[in-house]
């Protein structure tokens, strides 16, 4: 069979409300770091650690630097969640997913062949719903949207990795899941899939 490479991505409809999420987040997450340098500094310039109890000194200078400097790293992880877009790509019957954050950075997210593709078929169906309702089905929903893009829609698909079911869902066009069903067992489509 021929070699077929195939690639799509699921991208942010509302790309300036991300945007505007994302930077904020960076900039709080700049002030935190910035607030722990300036206590750090503060303290031992200021105050005279030979005062007062050794517990109160270290709950009075740790712990404000502590929750600086966390919040620092959480706001930070927490902007990437916030302007992602994903990439499906498919090659003869193996399929990756990558997430992109700010067009920037690419994360590799997972790799599985076709063969071990459970169910795919469309988001609302009575199948989808069953497997989301799966206790031991882990979901990774690999768009940002609330609503396909124009020439897409919603997919799924359900594969096994060494016993675990994930449930994947996808903001694609029918092409890309004929391409993958080409390259699966064809019973393999849900039985209630309706173009």
């Amino acid at each position: 069979m021929k070699e077929i490479l195939y690639e799509e991505s699921a991208k942010i409809q509302n790309e300036k409300s991300a945007a505007t999420k994302y930077y904020v987040l960076k900039v709080l997450s700049i002030i935190s770091y910035t607030l722990a340098v300036l206590w750090f500094m503060l303290v031992f310039i200021a105050y005279d650690l030979a005062t007062g109890s050794a517990l109160l000194n270290i709950i009075f200078i740790v712990v404000p630097l502590a929750m600086f400097i966390a919040s620092g790293i959480v706001l930070g992880k927490f902007k990437n969640k916030f302007y992602v877009d994903y990439d499906y790509i498919f090659v003869s019957g193996s399929i990756r997913f990558s997430k992109v954050i700010k067009n920037v950075s690419r994360k590799f997210i997972c790799k599985f062949e076709c063969s071990t593709i459970e169910k795919i078929g469309k988001i609302g169906s009575g199948t989808f719903e069953k497997y989301s309702n799966m206790p031991d089905v882990k979901r990774h929903i690999l768009t940002m949207n609330s609503y396909p893009a124009e020439g897409k829609d919603f997919y799924y698909i359900v594969a096994n990795f060494d016993g675990e079911k994930k449930l994947f869902v996808l903001e694609c066009t029918e092409t890309f899941m004929v391409n993958v069903l080409k390259f699966s067992n064809k019973m393999v489509l849900e039985e209630d899939y309706k173009k």
